[in-house]
């Protein structure tokens, strides 16, 4: 009982540092005066509203709305407070002038005066002072402020995404260079392959949606780094949970979860040989530890703004997470599971290409060793069970994936890796496998 009761005592402590240090860089990111990102929001929204939405580059619709209102947070921040400023997140603020402020609400953020959902015209109206409604947008952390606010000290939105682009590219590329390093590198390929059918390496041209990339990317880097000395790997899943609560807006979280987790079972399987059982209890486990991180940081914020100020969030973000999980688009009732048909059909193209390829491959591979042939069904499971998270996902937030399939479909990257995971998993360790023979070689 003691070693049970100091083992959740860590779970709590972790959690609440967890959450003081999100609160901590807010709050210091908040400090900022507004004269530091004044030129560069200024042309930040002057691009935005020469680029429109939607805008696409090649079969990838940008979401610029969602960009617009990233930096209209960050320039609507009140440095004298912080703490107020960061919990609220108000967007069209301006501090020298009087207006009108609405609360967080089911049908928030948009104008009370036309009913227009114009976010790139407001923010292109606020930093030149010319408008009189301010929104508030608390039920999120809007942790992506920490980052954005400081890189507009000294870049515009173009700039940044050059930025962000070439950080993508070098983290798939470390993390591609580290697990062909201690895995057999047909895998690697694999995780390399979805990633580009999934948008990856265009995320660069747009701001929302890229931290659930940039998290899995970091998360499964430390994972091949300290394999050998994450001695909780449980309570590591529940801080991702965390910070991906904490960075998105409710795009693909679940990118956050599958990636990093197939990641530990690849190395777990190639440096321990674990068994079936053990690989699903892993994944269940550390599924549910996510989740607790996810969640618990949601009501944590949620907790936060109603104890200072009183805005009745709790009751406001259940209605609305009620009505995004409902059997239902807006604008006509359906049923139950039309997201996952939604996002496959957003995905297109890119999901019979992927499996193509990799059919290819398998079918290949049988016909040049079908006389020897064993298949480790036993092996491939697991990743067939990750591949089902984000239509476990789809099936949980079916209304807001249904009606934002434009960006959640790419949290299919999950399903590309798992399917093709699994399928070469099913030949993994053969006789007549030319990887297979060379790991068992050096081993």
């Amino acid at each position: 009982m003691k070693s049970i009761g100091k083992s959740f005592l860590k779970y709590v402590l972790t959690f609440v540092i967890v959450i003081l240090l999100f609160i901590a860089t807010l709050i210091i990111s908040s400090l900022f005066p507004r004269d530091w990102i004044e030129e560069n929001t200024i042309e930040s929204a002057t691009t935005l509203l020469q680029e429109g939405n939607p805008n696409y580059v090649l079969d990838m619709k940008l979401d610029n709305y969602t960009d617009a209102l990233m930096i209209n947070t960050a320039y609507s921040i009140n440095p004298s407070k912080p703490f107020e400023s960061a919990m609220l997140a108000r967007k069209n603020y301006l501090l020298e002038k009087e207006q009108t402020v609405y609360p967080d609400s089911n049908g928030g953020l948009i104008s009370s005066a036309d009913g227009d959902y114009d976010i790139l015209g407001e923010l292109y109206k606020t930093v030149r002072h010319d408008i009189s409604e301010s929104y508030e947008y608390a039920r999120y952390w809007h942790g992506y402020l920490i980052i954005l606010r400081p890189l507009l000290i000294f870049f515009n939105i173009s700039q940044i995404k050059v930025i962000i682009g070439i950080l993508l590219a070098l983290l798939a590329f470390y993390l591609f260079m580290m697990l062909s390093k201690k895995i057999p590198i047909k895998f690697c390929y694999i995780i390399i392959l979805a990633l580009a059918f999934s948008d990856f390496f265009l995320m660069g041209i747009t701001l929302q949606g890229v931290l659930t990339f940039v998290i899995s990317m970091v998360a499964s880097i430390i994972i091949c780094k300290r394999y050998d000395k994450i001695k909780n790997i449980s309570m590591y899943f529940m801080v991702i949970g965390m910070v991906t609560c904490f960075f998105d807006l409710l795009t693909h979280p679940i990118i956050t979860l599958g990636i990093p987790i197939t990641v530990y079972l690849l190395l777990k399987q190639e440096k321990e040989h674990t068994g079936l059982k053990e690989n699903i209890k892993l994944i269940i486990v550390n599924s549910i530890m996510w989740g607790i991180g996810y969640l618990l940081t949601n009501l944590t914020k949620w907790i936060l703004v109603d104890v200072f100020y009183r805005r009745n969030l709790i009751n406001i973000a259940f209605e609305q997470f009620l009505f995004r999980s409902q059997a239902a688009s807006v604008s006509d009732p359906k049923f139950l599971g039309e997201a996952v048909i939604y996002n496959f059909e957003q995905a297109g193209i890119r999901v019979y290409l992927f499996l193509a390829v990799i059919f290819i491959y398998v079918i290949a591979y049988l016909i040049r060793n079908y006389k020897v042939m064993k298949f480790n069904v036993k092996a491939g499971v697991p990743y067939l069970i990750i591949s089902l998270m984000p239509i476990a996902w789809y099936l949980l937030m079916n209304n807001h994936d249904v009606d934002h399939s434009y960006f959640t479909y790419r949290g299919l990257v999950v399903f590309y890796i798992g399917v093709g995971l699994f399928l070469l998993k099913l030949l993994d360790n053969n006789p007549a496998s030319e990887d297979g023979e060379k790991t068992r070689l050096e081993k």
